[in-house]
């Protein structure tokens, strides 16, 4: 899967995580989010004047609005598309409707365009010129502590979170609020996301396994056999078949395929001594590059593929030459044009999860790391409205989809309360997003359809849709194909709330800032990598030059990322 396709598809559909934006809606614009979802729906705070006044002795109380309205600041970065005429980051609904619900002014010392948030906020933290919260880079997160500039939220957060604002921001966990702790101490919440979306599964076509009379695979050696079987499937003369799917981008970090041989690329693991080891070193990757190897030299691999993008892949997919491919669970999305022929579907494809080498159950990689936080100053006085802040933007983001003219919908589309295009809920001042959203589509939406019954997730506004797409492709609309592969039943939704019930989910052990060695050394190392696994599978060098570039990756800088990544494992147990 080429590296733009895959931020593309994974970052066009972002407003869609939201039940405030509409889920996209149409085979192009239904390509999925990067983030994900909470435990259950949340209620937020009802606009309007409903919550009760808030003083000094029910402050902590969430659903307490402040009277006397009080004034905390922030910084922001900003761009004009997210605003109707008149408004700006300083004096839009939004704003106003935080002012009009909790009783908090929202205040900014400056707004500056996106790009040059964080250039400027550098200049804030060395000048020590900084508002009551704000948003952070990891690296600016670490300064800041070691600084003794931001506030201890461990007692605040237990105090002024609401259970369903903990449930939330935990669902994956706590992983990655535990990338916001040091020494113990909660020093941020982190800009939540899902780290399950980057799981990956197999794609197989279902309707060649029984033309060939092949199982399903319950195992890699399956796996193996299906690809060898399917490199010798006629192709209709429209050129020679291919065993396994891929293209030139996954080449370089095959992790669906690796990760059936327990080996996990780009990742830190945990060694038998409890030390942080660098997974990509590790003899597993040597045992998967040297299988990857033997299946292109056995033909079963494209002999193009150090060269050929995924739009050749998807080419090659429309002439019925690759029947078996690993992706994310949103690959469909990237198949619909090859599979879809004049509003018929012309292929039979079905979603896996990754089957094990052995009989160790297998495992998908995936990362808590998170790349932003939001801090509250150590001198700020009102940490609690800052708390308030995040539970009512919880209860946009899970509160369903809100109804045209409803007064909460100015959290989701401003001034205009209806869907406009504009995605405007990016003014909210604190946006956390969800952790587990496509495991619950997975648990709840192809019951939903079988029963007719979607009240399990009428909280969401993306799995709603969903949910109505699915119900719009099996009622004859082939424009939802990718969405039936996708939320439908064995889909992989399913098969990634299967991950999440068997506990299938390796995680990244590193989750911290890059270390000094990483900024300076990282970008050598990853391509030296990269150029590696390439030359191996097409069989351009032995499978004993991974050993060469073990010892190699250490001298390079490797031994001592090692270090210290260990040193920042050691200060976060």
């Amino acid at each position: 899967m080429g590296s733009n396709l895959r931020k593309s598809l994974a970052l066009s559909c972002l407003v869609a995580i939201l039940p405030a934006a509409a889920a996209c809606s149409s085979a192009n614009s239904n390509k999925p989010a990067e983030s994900s979802a909470s435990p259950k729906a949340v209620e937020s705070a009802k606009p309007g004047g409903s919550a009760k006044p808030a003083d000094s002795a029910n402050a902590a109380d969430p659903a307490a609005k402040f009277d006397p309205p009080i004034t905390v600041t922030t910084v922001r970065g900003s761009a004009p598309e997210l605003f109707f005429p008149g408004e700006t980051m300083d004096k839009n609904a939004i704003y106003d409707a935080y002012e009009r619900d909790l009783g908090v002014k929202l205040k900014n010392n400056w707004v500056v365009d996106n790009k040059e948030y964080f250039s400027k906020l550098k200049i804030s933290i060395a000048s020590n010129d900084l508002p009551d919260f704000f948003k952070v880079s990891a690296a600016d997160l670490s300064q800041l502590v070691e600084s003794d500039m931001v506030m201890d939220l461990t007692e605040a957060y237990q105090k002024y979170a609401t259970d369903k604002t903990k449930k939330m921001l935990t669902a994956d966990g706590g992983k990655q609020m535990k990338s916001a702790t040091f020494n113990g101490k909660l020093m941020a919440i982190p800009q939540t996301n899902s780290p399950f979306n980057a799981a990956e599964f197999v794609w197989l076509r279902k309707d060649w396994l029984k033309e060939m009379n092949l199982p399903e695979p319950k195992t890699m050696q399956d796996l193996l056999k299906i690809s060898e079987a399917f490199a010798t499937r006629d192709s209709g003369g429209k050129g020679k078949m291919i065993g396994l799917g891929m293209d030139k981008d996954v080449l370089k970090k095959p992790v669906g395929f690796m990760n059936s041989y327990h080996a996990y690329p780009g990742q830190w693991l945990k060694d038998s001594s409890g030390k942080l080891a660098y997974g990509s070193i590790q003899p597993e990757v040597k045992t998967a590059l040297k299988q990857l190897q033997d299946l292109y030299k056995a033909g079963q691999l494209d002999p193009e593929i150090a060269v050929n993008d995924n739009a050749k892949l998807m080419e090659q997919v429309a002439n019925n030459r690759v029947g078996l491919m690993f992706g994310a669970f949103w690959y469909s999305a990237a198949m619909q044009d090859a599979v879809v022929k004049d509003k018929k579907v012309t292929q039979d494809w079905g979603v896996y999860t990754i089957p094990s080498i052995d009989s160790q159950p297998s495992m998908s990689q995936v990362s808590a790391g998170i790349d932003t936080f939001y801090v509250i100053n150590k001198k700020a006085k009102n940490p609690e409205a800052v708390f308030k802040l995040l539970n009512q933007w919880v209860g946009v983001l899970t509160g369903g989809l809100p109804k045209d003219g409803e007064p909460r919908a100015v959290y989701s589309f401003g001034k205009e309360l209806k869907d406009t295009g504009k995605e405007v809920w990016a003014v909210n001042p604190f946006t956390v997003l969800l952790q587990d959203l496509y495991i619950q589509g997975g648990e709840h939406i192809a019951k939903a359809v079988q029963t007719n019954d979607p009240s399990a997730i009428e909280w969401s506004g993306d799995l709603k849709n969903r949910y109505e797409q699915v119900k719009k492709f099996n009622a004859g609309d082939t424009t939802f194909w990718l969405q039936s592969k996708i939320a439908g039943e064995g889909g992989s939704f399913a098969k990634m709330y299967d991950y999440f019930k068997q506990n299938r989910y390796h995680f990244d052990e590193f989750y911290g800032a890059a270390t000094p060695t990483m900024v300076e050394r990282n970008e050598l190392l990853k391509t030296k990598e990269e150029e590696l696994f390439t030359k191996i599978i097409i069989g351009s060098v032995s499978i004993d030059e991974f050993d060469k570039f073990v010892a190699e990756w250490k001298k390079l800088g490797g031994d001592k990322i090692t270090e210290e990544v260990n040193a920042w494992y050691s200060k976060m147990k």
